[in-house]
C-alpha cells in the first residue's frame, strides 16, 4: 500500500508528458475550499470496450477486442491470485457459467467495472456523489473516518473519502461477494479493502487508480487503472433515463438454459 502514491505519481507524470499541447486544457478548476472541482461527466474507457472481459493483456477473439493490461502493479500486469482463487476465476470464465454473473441479471456492476462507462461527479455538502451508467450511484462521505460495523455488507462496499493534496482518495470496505470485476470472472472477495485515487492533472483529465487488498484471494495488493485517462465529456449524460439492461431478458433466459443443461438441471426457460 505504501507504493500507491508513487505509482500514481509516476502514472500522472507519464500522462502529462505524453499529452499534446492542445490536450493540456488549462489549470485545475477549484472549489471555494481550494480543492479540485471534479464536477462533470468523465469516461476512462476511451469509447472502446477493450477490457470489459479481461483486465490483463489479451488478444482479440470473437466478441472481444484486443487490449493491453490495466494492471500497473505488479509490473507483469497479471492479477496475483491465490491458487484456489485463480482456479475459481477460471471456472467462472467458462461460457457455461456466465449465468452466475449478477450483472447479467441487471444487478449492480462492481466498482472495478465502472471505469469503462461514463461517470458523473457531483458535490452535495460533505458528500461527493458519483453516478455511473448501469444504475449505479455511489455516495462518498468526506467527513466520516470509521467504516460501518463489519456485519453490514453492501454490493459496492462502504466508501469514505478524503483529500491527499489534489488527489481524492476513496477508501472502501464492507463488501459482499455478489459482484465481479469483469465479464471474464475476475473477483475480489467480500473482505477486500479497496483504495481509489482520482488525481486531476488539468481541467479535462483525471487519472484514476484502484488498489485491491485481500490476502485470502490475492498473494499481494495489486493496482489497476482505466484504459485511458478519464476525460471530461463535452456533452452531459442523462443518468435519469431508464436502463433497460437486457430488453425482455431474452439473453438471461438463454444463459440460464445453457447453465442448467451444463450442470444437469432441467431447463425451465424462466429467468430470475
Amino acid at each position: 500500500m505504501s507504493l500507491l502514491p508513487s505509482i500514481t505519481a509516476l502514472l500522472v507524470t507519464l500522462v502529462v508528458t505524453s499529452l499534446p499541447a492542445s490536450g493540456q486544457d488549462g489549470p485545475i478548476p477549484r472549489r471555494p475550499d481550494g480543492k479540485p472541482d471534479l464536477t462533470g461527466t468523465w469516461n476512462g474507457g476511451g469509447g472502446v470496450l477493450h477490457n470489459v472481459v479481461f483486465l490483463e493483456e489479451h488478444a482479440g477473439s470473437f466478441g472481444v477486442d484486443a487490449g493491453k493490461s490495466l494492471i500497473i502493479d505488479p509490473p507483469d500486469g497479471i492479477i496475483p491470485y491465490q491458487p484456489w482463487a485463480l482456479a475459481e476465476r477460471n471456472r467462472r470464465r467458462e461460457d457455461v457459467n456466465a449465468y452466475e454473473d449478477r450483472a447479467a441479471h441487471c444487478e449492480l456492476h462492481d466498482t472495478g467495472r465502472l471505469h469503462t462507462w461514463a461517470q458523473e461527479i457531483l458535490y452535495s455538502g460533505n458528500q461527493i456523489i458519483i453516478n455511473a451508467q448501469q444504475n449505479v450511484t455511489r455516495v462518498i462521505d468526506m467527513d466520516r473516518r470509521a467504516h460501518l460495523p463489519e456485519g453490514i455488507r453492501l454490493w459496492l462496499g462502504d466508501p469514505i473519502g478524503w483529500w491527499d493534496g489534489d488527489t481524492l482518495v476513496v477508501d472502501s470496505t464492507n463488501f459482499d461477494d455478489k459482484t465481479r470485476i469483469t465479464l471474464g470472472g475476475d473477483f475480489r472477495g467480500a473482505d477486500a479493502h479497496i483504495v481509489e485515487r482520482f488525481t486531476m492533472v488539468d481541467s479535462n483529465t483525471v487519472i484514476w487508480t484502484m488498489t485491491i487488498t485481500n490476502p485470502r484471494v490475492f498473494t499481494r495488493p495489486w493496482t489497476m487503472t482505466s484504459a485511458y485517462p478519464m476525460a471530461r465529456q463535452s456533452t452531459q449524460r442523462n443518468f435519469d433515463d431508464e436502463n433497460t439492461c437486457h430488453e425482455g431478458n431474452v439473453d438471461l433466459v438463454h444463459l440460464k438454459n445453457v447453465y442448467e443443461q451444463a450442470h444437469g438441471h432441467g431447463v425451465t426457460g424462466q429467468s430470475k
